[in-house]
């Protein structure tokens, strides 16, 4: 198929998903300022309801959305969920079209907080800020796959850049603007930074200016946009307050210190933005002409077999793409064969046909479920839990846990992913690997191999819906 065929094909999918579902990392995109979400009231000691913490954020893939599940996520939406959750007070969220209109929100007392991913650059007398550094983000220019890729906006022709809304009245912006005379920065009126991305993808729009998280939360999605070079360093996030709010400020700023320090918010960041940049848009191309012309030969069998042993169709079929491709007959150099690649051994012991996809498909949600349910600690959280058993499904267990002891002995969580694939690939260095029993192991594919299978699993959660498997009838 043609390549501007598969990307229609693809937009297509999405729209039409998009009028089904809340895709992931989109809840819409028009301008409301309408009370989002309310937590249940919390009582004080003397039993009188305590106000809610009413915070503003905006719908956008960093900060709120609703996933294809039906669920609220977001990195800010999930860090303020939690801060509510230490004061023991009911959230309230509000939601804004842009950073300005929620602090003039703040300004005349209709918030108590904006969680949008805001700096301190041009911080009025009005507000006060956290000062943890709980996350950081570059701006970056992208431009269109089909034209000259800059180095610096100098090189940068036509003279004309479409800037996102979120960042096109920053100060930084301002000394861009004055610094770059000759080049037209024109604001996203859209107030959409994924239909910017898109835009520039498909050729729309030649030149953009994101947030360098932004794009890295989006590029599965968007892949035709290129990252060209970073216009703006990276700078802090921080939460801004009233200027008479320095109490509740200062609780915000302990929290995020906290599970910055205790390393927590890597669990978080790693949920947005723990994706490989290994994968390349040919790969995503490939992948989504696949989803639709292969897979609706398995996914039968990919959701009874999330029927039957719990893991989700959508992950499983992830991992046997990249595994096989959806190949029946894909046999590796080592020998495993099949849909869903297992070893002679691993069949044998699993009763499993591997050149039949239903059996293969089966046996391997099988084997995943073992894997979480047995083969690892139950004190594990998800979805870390999920990646070591990925890790461990194309590694073996054995050097995913000399992984976690190298990972404590480290003082780092070795339960944690983020922490453990830091250490996996040491086990490749003998005088490592020669404290364990297994030996040493090349033990950066299976980081690679997470990583990957989480791509094409996001890419998953917005082309296929979730499956709801029927309700028996109970019998007499």
């Amino acid at each position: 198929m043609p390549r501007f065929r598969v990307v229609a094909v693809v937009l297509a999918v999405l729209a039409a998903i998009a009028a089904l579902l809340l895709p992931v990392k989109i809840l819409t995109w028009v301008e409301t300022r309408a009370v989002s979400s309310t937590s249940p009231p919390v009582n004080d000691l003397n039993g009188a309801s305590k106000p809610p913490l009413r915070a503003a954020l905006m719908v956008h893939p960093t900060i709120y959305y609703t996933d294809p599940n039906g669920e609220l996520a977001g990195l800010e939406y999930d860090l303020i969920s939690a801060f509510a959750k230490t004061q023991n007070t009911p959230l309230e969220i509000k939601t804004f079209a842009t950073p300005d209109a929620a602090r003039l929100a703040l300004l005349r007392g209709e918030v108590d907080v904006v969680a949008m991913g805001n700096t301190v650059d041009g911080l009025s007398t009005t507000e006060i800020a956290t000062k943890a550094r709980y996350q950081e983000s570059a701006w970056v220019l992208l431009n269109s796959p089909q034209k000259f890729t800059p180095k610096s906006l100098a090189e940068v022709f036509p003279k004309r850049v479409v800037v996102s809304s979120r960042i096109y009245t920053h100060p930084r912006m301002t000394e861009l603007r004055r610094k770059n005379p000759t080049i037209s920065f024109v604001e996203d009126t859209k107030n959409d930074d994924e239909s910017l991305i898109s835009a520039v993808g498909d050729d729309e729009v030649q030149y953009a200016i994101v947030e360098e998280d932004t794009f890295n939360a989006s590029r599965h999605f968007h892949y035709d946009a290129q990252r060209a070079f970073v216009v703006q360093p990276a700078m802090s996030r921080v939460w801004l307050f009233a200027h008479d709010a320095t109490a509740v400020r200062d609780s915000a700023n302990a929290f995020l210190t906290r599970i910055t320090r205790d390393g927590q918010i890597a669990r978080v960041l790693d949920r947005y933005f723990g994706f490989p940049q290994k994968i390349s848009p040919v790969d995503i191309e490939v992948f989504s002409e696949r989803v639709n012309t292969v897979l609706p030969r398995y996914r039968t069998w990919f959701q009874q077999a999330q029927e039957t042993y719990g893991i989700e169709w959508r992950l499983l079929a992830a991992v046997s793409y990249q595994e096989s491709h959806w190949e029946t007959d894909a046999t590796s150099e080592t020998g495993v064969r099949g849909i869903m690649q297992f070893t002679e051994d691993t069949a044998r012991r699993y009763n499993v046909d591997r050149l039949d996809p239903r059996s293969s498909i089966l046996g391997g949600a099988r084997y995943l479920m073992e894997l979480k349910r047995n083969g690892l600690a139950a004190r594990i959280q998800e979805p870390d839990k999920t990646w070591f058993a990925l890790a461990a499904y194309n590694i073996g267990l054995a050097h995913v846990e000399n992984a976690r002891i190298l990972t404590q002995r480290a003082r780092k969580n070795p339960d944690m992913w983020p922490d453990v694939r830091r250490h996996l690939p040491l086990l490749i260095k003998p005088e490592i690997a020669a404290q364990f029993k297994t030996g040493p192991c090349r033990c950066g594919m299976p980081v690679d191999y997470v990583e990957s299978v989480r791509a094409y699993y996001d890419v998953l959660l917005r082309l296929e819906a979730p499956y709801q498997p029927k309700l028996r009838a109970a019998s007499n």
